[in-house]
């Protein structure tokens, strides 16, 4: 384990706390804003029901875990947790002797904080942490983000009290564990812009283009490639595209060269905004990203990420395809039918329509998946007899007898739960880059 320098080895009080936390929790994600935003909105929800909850985030030293965490108060601790996947017998000898180093420091910091409960949200340091906290007698609830989940995850189930996943495929892979379907969980910001009535497409459509909150080179060149075929063909269109920070500046060079004004960002930090002002997303197909599109009822071309562990990314974009959400076009494939994708939908403003519903639809009731994790982790304590019972976990969306939430959870293709529209508060997150990170680290 890695401590930075402003790190100090206690706990630090959460904002406004003026007597230690009654109860403590252990939160692990690490690597991109796809795996930390999700755990953000849990812990949110988590703190609506049990305010006197204090969070330690185990992570890597990336800059996404800073930029998020460190504004919103959260104590976080760094974690060096080397992937094995993929090396050769030689590389991985090695790596073994890292990856036994971190669980040494995995279970002294286990020791250290005393956590009520420990909960995975994906990213390599979760493997040496959930394996701690079990060695502790530490209660593990994992959630897989994916529709096909990574190894770290399919070992961690095998000793997991209860395992959430976000895509209905996903149940198949921990056959015959504590699994529930929960769907991904999004910020309280762009959840609440489920079920507006998006506006009618306008002469100049807005893509908006995201490639990562480090951006993506593949994606920046096919796109600035698709501008100026699409210029060249008298197309109109407006665009806002995040390119990360390394491109910025050339990017937004190369649309001056077109004669173009277009918006270049090299992060976004008000999505909400620019979702419900697009007409049409291009980006990769990350889960997290993924379950924003739905919550903005936005159409998109999914460009997934061909390295993602496990091909992950392909399998959730063809999932949205066949859905009738995206259109899916491969990067050996572009720009050539990145071009043809969007300049067929932009042609079929009714396309679009049926691609937006389509897309809503699939978010019904994405808004109560943070609120619904959080009551499903608590109520598992309380099983277990850990816990008093919370008054705030008796209201009509709390979960059965059996654990879980009480709604309709029919399985949709994108991972997000249907609900009877029960109320309940809904999670809560803090500024994040756009989109998913362009690495490939996850569980």
């Amino acid at each position: 384990m890695v401590l930075g320098k402003d790190e100090s080895p206690g706990l630090k009080s959460q904002p406004g706390e003026k007597s230690p936390p009654s109860l403590k929790i252990l939160v692990a994600a690490g690597g991109t804003g796809g795996h930390i935003m999700p755990a953000v909105s849990v812990c949110e929800a988590v703190k609506k029901i049990r305010p006197e909850t204090g969070f330690l985030f185990v992570g890597t030293n990336r800059q996404a875990e800073k930029d998020i965490l460190d504004p919103l108060g959260y104590e976080r601790r760094t974690l060096d947790a080397p992937p094995l996947a993929g090396l050769s017998p030689f590389q991985a000898v090695k790596r073994l002797w890292r990856l036994f180093k971190s669980e040494i420091r995995a279970i002294s910091l286990v020791r250290e904080f005393k956590p009520d409960l420990c909960l995975t949200f994906g990213g390599y340091v979760c493997g040496p942490i959930g394996l701690a906290a079990k060695l502790m007698q530490v209660p593990l609830v994992i959630h897989e983000q994916n529709s096909s989940p990574g190894l770290t995850n399919k070992a961690l189930a095998l000793m997991a009290d209860l395992t959430m996943v976000g895509f209905p495929e996903a149940e198949a892979a921990f056959k015959g564990r504590n699994v529930r379907f929960v769907g991904n969980p999004v910020r309280e910001a762009i959840a609440s812009l489920a079920g507006r009535e998006r506006k009618a497409l306008e002469e100049e459509p807005l893509i908006l283009v995201l490639g990562g909150s480090q951006g993506s080179k593949k994606i920046n060149e096919a796109v600035m490639i698709m501008a100026k075929e699409l210029i060249e063909r008298k197309v109109k269109f407006r665009l806002i595209h995040q390119t990360g920070q390394d491109m910025a500046e050339e990017v937004e060079r190369r649309y001056a060269d077109l004669g173009q004004n277009f918006e270049v960002r090299p992060f976004i930090r008000d999505m909400e905004r620019v979702y419900s002002m697009a007409d049409l997303a291009v980006t990769r197909a990350g889960a997290l990203t993924l379950a924003e599109l739905g919550a903005a009822s936005l159409p998109a071309v999914l460009i997934p990420l061909p390295t993602s562990a496990g091909d992950h990314q392909t399998h959730n974009a063809l999932s949205r395809e066949a859905a009738g959400a995206a259109k899916t076009v491969l990067e050996k494939d572009c720009p050539g039918e990145l071009v043809r994708a969007v300049e067929s939908l932009l042609g079929s403003p009714e396309t679009l329509r049926f691609m937006g519903e389509k897309a809503g639809k699939l978010a019904e009731g994405g808004e109560h998946v943070a609120a619904d994790m959080a009551r499903l982790a608590l109520a598992l304590l309380e099983e277990k007899g850990l816990r008093p019972p919370s008054e705030n976990l008796e209201t009509e969306s709390s979960p059965g007898s059996d654990g879980s939430p009480r709604s309709d959870r029919s399985p949709r293709s994108d991972g997000s739960p249907r609900t009877d529209g029960s109320p309940g508060p809904d999670g809560a997150g803090g500024n994040r880059d756009a989109g998913e990170e362009e690495g490939v680290e996850r569980s």
